[in-house]
């Protein structure tokens, strides 16, 4: 078991943080009291035998957080865990407006002033963070910038690969909500208004044999899969976890399946998660 405990001040991205850990293939769990932590470790070790490595969140809202935490960090230290611990921050300024956009107070706040709030954290931690293996400060940091910062203090972490998700569709119940990119494909033949092709799927050979002799379908075969090969690598540096092109046609039965069955071909041996979905036909 290795062990990952994420603190810091309030509004600095702590959360963040925990979620680039979680999609890195840890174990990631927020709010753990520092009673807890051991007892968790043990139950966890029990049902996970083998090298596993966990992330905790832990923050000030938590009683007595400051007055355990320092025995706590001895014992896992004295024991044959690894622990790291990282604390995340951000200059004042940053915090407030965070804080001013979220409109959420302080729990530190005396009178409702987040920047009193934010002094008081900053005192109470400050023996937490002379603690801390990794300083982040998050001031300055989009989310891509900050799993990047991540896998650079922590190269040895499992690196899980975007998932590219492919999705056919019917235009006539909607586009699916979750694409990030949406291709129509109604402009190509379609093989509903041929009789013997009607009632088959683009999953079907002889649908996919009967569309590829379009030159238009090929070239936007061709042009998909390029732009796919050129953005996958950008999404990958992104640190998305999730990718997903939806393609569709008229009824989502012959066009939009046999672009993406094609497509996923194409791709398999370069792309480590590709998940195929074929909306209407699950229907």
């Amino acid at each position: 078991m290795e062990l990952i405990i994420v603190t810091g001040l309030s509004g600095a991205g702590r959360h963040s943080v925990l979620g680039a850990l979680e999609d890195s293939g840890c174990t990631a769990l927020d709010n753990v009291p520092a009673r807890l932590l051991e007892p968790l470790i043990e139950l966890e070790a029990k049902l996970r035998p083998g090298r596993e490595r966990m992330a905790v969140g832990m923050d000030s809202r938590q009683e007595d957080f400051v007055r355990d935490f320092a025995p706590l960090l001895e014992r896992l230290q004295d024991s044959s865990i690894p622990v790291q611990v990282v604390f995340v921050e951000a200059e004042d300024s940053v915090l407030l407006r965070r804080y001013s956009e979220t409109r959420r107070p302080h729990h530190l706040a005396l009178l409702g002033s987040a920047e009193e709030g934010i002094r008081r954290e900053r005192e109470l931690l400050a023996p937490i963070r002379a603690q801390a293996t990794i300083i982040l400060d998050t001031s300055q940091m989009s989310l891509a910038d900050l799993r990047q910062r991540l896998a650079s203090l922590l190269p040895d972490l499992p690196a899980r690969d975007v998932t590219i998700r492919l999705i056919s569709f019917g235009f006539k119940r909607g586009v699916p909500p979750d694409a990030d990119v949406v291709l129509d494909a109604r402009f190509l033949p379609n093989p509903f208004y041929v009789e013997a092709l009607k009632p088959l799927t683009g999953q079907d050979a002889v649908v996919k044999e009967y569309l590829l002799e379009s030159p238009d379908f090929r070239e936007f075969l061709g042009r998909a899969e390029a732009w796919l090969r050129w953005s996958i690598p950008l999404v990958r540096q992104e640190g998305r976890a999730y990718h997903t092109l939806a393609i569709g046609c008229t009824g989502g039965q012959h066009r939009s399946v046999a672009l993406v069955e094609l497509l996923a071909e194409r791709l398999q041996t370069e792309v480590k998660t590709l998940v195929v979905r074929h909306r209407e036909l699950s229907r």
